[in-house]
């Protein structure tokens, strides 16, 4: 988790230092819109917030399938839970390995 955190940091470190140093004028078009005198400084910090904001939502959506998905199971493993407790505990035993009275492989062939 430290990582992250020292990651994002030194990301967001390098984007403002770059966006600092690239402070002059531009000229933005995009479709019918035109802004003569644009900072660029403003334009990468709205694309990196922008960035930020679809990651954060795509995780945030991820997560949430993740936690209904976690929910679900664990209902149903208690509904296993319910149906095991409620067989008959004599069923149990007959499946039980350690109650198998066969011999192993070997032990039946050093006896012939």
């Amino acid at each position: 988790m430290l990582w992250h955190i020292s990651l994002a940091a030194l990301l967001t470190l390098s984007v403002a230092v770059f966006a600092i140093q690239n402070s002059q004028q531009v000229t933005l078009k995009f479709l019918h819109w035109d802004l003569p005198s644009f900072p660029l400084v403003l334009l990468i910090l709205f694309s990196a917030a922008t960035g930020v904001l679809i990651t954060l939502l795509f995780s945030v959506t991820k997560q949430l399938r993740m936690t209904i998905q976690v929910r679900d199971l664990q209902a149903r493993i208690k509904k296993l839970e319910k149906q095991l407790s409620a067989q008959p505990a004599k069923d149990s035993a007959e499946h039980c390995p350690a109650s198998d009275s066969r011999q192993p492989e070997s032990e039946k062939s050093d006896k012939l």
